[in-house]
């Protein structure tokens, strides 16, 4: 059917101001695989905004040629609210105004709302257990709480992805390579669209922790048998959850969105949610090698002091532990004393800098995936710690 487009209506948070979510959906509305899209959650960030703008012609010419079999929800923008946060006439859109911190933290933990509304064992049927889940998905979201506009936004997101078989939730960093944010449960998803997209640096975590939007549709298949549903223990995990980072903020181009359209599609053929044909259409994937690491085998590089960052590698460098890779120059110090080196603990792939040059103590600057876990990682922190 031909793609359905709407403008979902927000709260307006001062009288002259209206905002709305723009939704395109195709395929079967309740067709199976379910994938969901998204960017710039964080709205200061917009490689993937130029994805989306070249995905939408992959996807209506996929589905005027009949090729959609599942249902495809695509939201070019997922967040107004942040990118109307400017100052100074930058765009700060990676914290909510009102003190309700960064826009992609702390998102519902749905386990103990669909635990309350499942009332009752399940019943050892995969395929019927899985979908009894999703209906108390729906209708946990549905009561979300949304008196404040960042509330509506938060239940209106997960209304449209909570229940859905792949969230792709597309970001960047500072200054990067492509990389993905993933859950080991599903290693081998998060493999095959790494594949498709051309990454090459896969960061697999057993337990995320921060509430991040691409988990909520994921942990809440596990956390069920935290919160004493019978037969939760077998639930399949049946979502998969990926944050995207196209690369850093300044990667925008028609070139690279192309690139990066061409794998989406890509990996809407290998789900399911559309035929090989709108993948051969897609052209083949770039030559990558995707290396899965684990996420608390990351190094994150701290500023000791402050001052101007400059690396002495570049982005896709193998360093080792022990080695120098940056530089923090105090431009008040006396040339012999203005250079502090910053040093790595891993031995691995340097995949992302800061983006910015001017440093205070304690910013991270560089981020380096290795294969042996480290020891001041956190389980559960993300790379916050």
């Amino acid at each position: 059917m031909p793609r359905q487009t709407e403008r979902l209506p927000l709260a307006s948070p001062t009288p002259g101001v209206a905002r709305h979510l723009m939704v395109h959906r195709y395929g079967a509305p309740g067709g199976r695989p379910k994938v969901y899209i998204q960017a710039s959650l964080h709205a200061d960030e917009w490689p993937g905004l130029m994805a989306i703008h070249h995905l939408l012609p992959l996807l209506d010419a996929a589905d005027a040629a009949g090729e959609i079999q599942g249902e495809i929800i695509v939201v070019p923008y997922a967040n107004p609210l942040g990118m109307d946060a400017r100052y100074g006439g930058g765009i700060v859109g990676r914290y909510a105004y009102d003190g309700s911190g960064n826009y992609n933290r702390d998102w519902a933990d749905l386990a103990p709302l669909i635990a309350q509304r499942l009332n009752g064992p399940l019943s050892g049927e995969a395929e019927a257990d899985v979908e009894r889940v999703r209906g108390a998905i729906r209708a946990a979201v549905a009561d979300l709480p949304s008196r404040t506009p960042m509330m509506e936004l938060r239940r209106t997101l997960m209304g449209l992805s909570a229940d859905a078989d792949h969230v792709l939730d597309l970001h960047c960093d500072g200054e990067a390579e492509l990389h993905l944010y993933a859950n080991e449960a599903r290693r081998e998803t998060a493999m095959g669209l790494a594949e498709d997209l051309g990454i090459e640096v896969a960061l697999l975590e057993e337990e995320a922790g921060g509430g991040a939007f691409d988990t909520a549709p994921v942990e809440l298949w596990w956390r069920l048998k935290e919160h004493d549903v019978p037969g939760a223990e077998r639930l399949p995990v049946a979502c998969f959850g990926a944050t995207v980072e196209l690369r850093g903020k300044g990667d925008v181009s028609d070139e690279l969105g192309a690139r990066d359209a061409a794998g989406l599609l890509r990996f809407l053929a290998r789900v399911g949610a559309t035929t090989p044909a709108a993948a051969d259409r897609a052209g083949p994937a770039p030559a990558a090698t995707p290396v899965g690491y684990r996420l608390d085998a990351v190094d994150t590089l701290n500023a000791p002091v402050a001052g101007l960052a400059c690396y002495l590698k570049p982005l896709g460098a193998t360093v080792q532990a022990g080695e120098v890779v940056a530089v923090v120059i105090d431009p008040a110090a006396e040339p012999g004393a203005a250079r502090t080196e910053v040093t790595t603990q891993q031995t691995g792939r340097l995949f992302a800098f800061n983006e910015h040059r001017l440093v205070q103590p304690g910013d991270r600057i560089a981020k380096v995936a290795g294969r042996e876990p480290l020891s001041y990682r956190k389980l559960g922190a993300l790379l916050e710690d």
